[in-house]
């Protein structure tokens, strides 16, 4: 999944804004369109967890923006996906929930979606997976699974998400997709019920339900989750630190990342804790890309600039059918925070703006102000200064998602090569088109041909993930 590109868009530096780091045509470009989408088609639940975003299942959170409980129709839902391949074709389409599988019309979305060209995944939590639901999920174009994993104690798993017996469920319902051969990512909320045992976790996700992926997300408070978060900002700094080790370990065998804490780039940037490969988003749209790579769709068609935030630009239903492209265009909430250089605190001066951004959910989750500092990070800025510069000159190629692709005058594609590289999703094409044209011209090499991709592949210490090439 991770490559090298091109370069990490500018410099930044104090105050520098995605306006700032790069020419105008090409900010725009790499923000014309969303690369990602969330879709939370129900509000249905199997399960009852307690730091739910959505409020999923049980209705706990009485507030304006949890209180449209409504959902889409079969067709309604085909309505959708003609918007979503239409402005964004071949974006990642993440069906979610609540529990996506719950509802009786999933195959026929998951199927419509994929004749589309959609890059469809499906966030579960596992529970209702069977060999033959799986086999299905497969056969209908489904690319990959997101499941949730949030301790190694069954008990304290099953507490976390209020129902018993989810943890087997999920175990086996990962069992299952390795024998079937559909990829999946586990995903992990850090807390005080699992902090001491993330890289226990971390192991038992590759080697006992053969993962490909481990996601630690950190908790945004929305939703139920405004009222469970039970660590620090100290101690997320020592998780942080733990998470760098710990992707270290899996390099090549494992992607491990950090969700909702795009201010993990500082720790990886540390005078004692290396870069192994931060990551940013096209633009210089830091390391948060709500709003301008990735978007959210609630179950009433209400559409935000991320799933944890509770803000909304519009209602696709009443929109008409270019509302998607619209409401990304054109509406406050989503211009508004594409301006990074007209965040405040800290995350406005900081030397880290371009590479991190704050989690904007958070900030509003916690203030209010959705252009706030992220609360969660702890960093001074202009602390890291020296280093980052420092980075940028050992490493003028770096992990940068969301690139639109262009072709290199110079090179030319034979069909296969072209083929192959359709089978990368679009929110990485440009940053892997970038790097093979980059290793072609440093080896001087003129046309790039299926063996020279492979080449390059078995260069790469990526394990592979939904259809996309990786190391062994």
């Amino acid at each position: 999944m991770e490559a090298v590109s091109s370069g990490v868009e500018g410099n930044g530096g104090p105050g520098k804004g995605l306006g700032q780091v790069r020419p105008a045509g090409d900010v725009a470009a790499a923000l014309a369109r969303p690369y990602v989408v969330s879709w939370n088609l129900t509000y249905r639940c199997n399960l009852a967890c307690e730091h739910c975003y959505l409020d999923a299942g049980p209705n706990k959170v009485k507030t304006a923006a949890f209180s449209d409980r409504s959902e889409l129709s079969t067709e309604q839902c085909f309505r959708i996906v003609d918007q979503i391949a239409a402005f964004a074709p071949e974006c990642v389409t993440i069906l979610t929930g609540g529990e996506p599988l719950l509802r009786r019309d999933i195959v026929e979305i998951i199927r419509y979606a994929a004749a589309k060209g959609l890059w469809v995944v499906v966030g579960t939590n596992g529970v209702k997976i069977t060999e033959n639901l799986a086999q299905i999920l497969q056969k209908e174009g489904v690319r990959g699974l997101a499941l949730s994993l949030d301790a190694l104690d069954p008990a304290r798993h099953d507490a976390f998400r209020r129902v018993r017996g989810a943890w087997a469920n999920t175990v086996e319902g990962a069992k299952i997709l390795t024998r079937v051969g559909l990829p999946f990512i586990v995903q992990t909320t850090v807390g005080a019920h699992n902090r001491r045992e993330l890289a226990d976790i971390a192991a038992f996700a590759h080697d006992e339900l053969g993962a490909k992926v481990w996601n630690l997300y950190f908790l945004v408070p929305s939703g139920r989750g405004a009222f469970v978060s039970d660590l620090a900002p100290a101690e997320y700094d020592q998780v942080l630190g733990e998470l760098a080790q710990i992707q270290r370990s899996w390099a090549s065998k494992m992607l491990v990342n950090a969700k909702c804490a795009p201010h993990f780039v500082r720790t990886l940037l540390s005078s004692d804790s290396p870069a192994p490969f931060p990551k940013s988003f096209g633009g210089g749209a830091g390391g948060c890309p709500a709003g301008t790579h990735y978007l959210g769709i609630r179950p009433n068609d209400d559409v935000t600039p991320c799933p944890y935030l509770p803000l909304f630009a519009g209602n696709l239903a009443e929109a008409g059918d270019t509302g998607l492209r619209e409401i990304w265009d054109t509406s406050e909430l989503f211009t508004k925070i594409r301006q990074r250089d007209h965040l405040g605190g800290r995350c406005g001066p900081c030397e880290l703006n371009s590479l991190c951004g704050g989690c904007r959910a958070r900030a509003y989750g916690m203030t209010g102000d959705v252009m706030a500092e992220d609360p969660l990070c702890t960093h001074q800025p202009g602390t890291l200064q020296a280093a980052v510069e420092r980075w940028r000159a050992e490493r003028p190629d770096a992990v940068e998602y969301g690139q639109p692709v262009t072709a290199a005058a110079a090179l030319t594609w034979e069909p296969e090569a072209r083929e192959r590289m359709q089978r990368i999703p679009a929110f990485v094409r440009g940053m892997v088109t970038r790097a093979v044209e980059s290793w072609c011209a440093k080896n001087g090499v003129e046309v790039v041909t299926a063996t020279v991709l492979e080449d390059i592949r078995s260069r790469m210490p990526t394990p592979k993930v939904f259809g996309m090439g990786g190391g062994k």
